[in-house]
């Protein structure tokens, strides 16, 4: 028997995003937060952070969600940026992450203890640069789905390493699903 997980979305605000990298789920990419002082007549950078050689080179992908599902919600081995410039009309997009980590997740489904409380659920917000620009770190549980029915699939970018791979998280018999 199928135990529903039912998750109420919360808008991407300012404060939601500053509460995912409070608890770090994400590095917020937004204007003015990694400025340096290059001083007169120099240039300054800064790593944000590097992408572990074994998962070779980074990657940008372009990706299109038409899943009605989290059927991919799973973890990486690495992190990666989510770039959502995408169109605002399109059918809504959900991005569910998980307040626990992966080990943590397991263990709650495999002990039946899982509850909507253990996520967040995102209505994704395209274009705006205090919310629509990140690093999801890894390890961290995370997937994306939409709505059934008419109208344009949502997309995004991604940059992640070339090689890196998704741990799928076996919910058994639960699913999540926005309400």
């Amino acid at each position: 028997m199928t135990v529903y997980i039912d998750l109420v979305p919360e808008e991407m605000t300012e404060e939601t995003m500053q509460l995912l990298e409070d608890r770090e789920k994400i590095i917020r990419l937004i204007p003015n937060k990694f400025i340096q002082d290059p001083g007169p007549d120099n240039t300054k950078d800064k790593v944000i952070y590097e992408s572990a050689e074994i998962y070779g080179p980074h990657k940008l992908i372009a990706v299109t969600v038409n899943r009605f599902r989290f059927g991919a919600f799973g973890t990486h081995n690495d992190n990666e940026e989510f770039i959502l410039v995408g169109d605002p009309t399109a059918k809504p997009m959900y991005l569910v992450v998980a307040w626990c980590s992966k080990d943590e997740l397991d263990n709650k489904i495999q002990n039946k203890k899982l509850r909507a409380q253990d996520f967040i659920a995102l209505r994704v917000k395209y274009n705006d640069p205090q919310v629509s620009f990140f690093v999801m770190l890894k390890d961290v549980p995370h997937g994306e789905a939409s709505i059934d029915g008419s109208g344009n699939p949502p997309y995004f970018y991604v940059t992640e390493p070339r090689d890196q791979t998704i741990y799928f998280t076996d919910f058994g018999n639960y699913d999540l699903k926005v309400i």
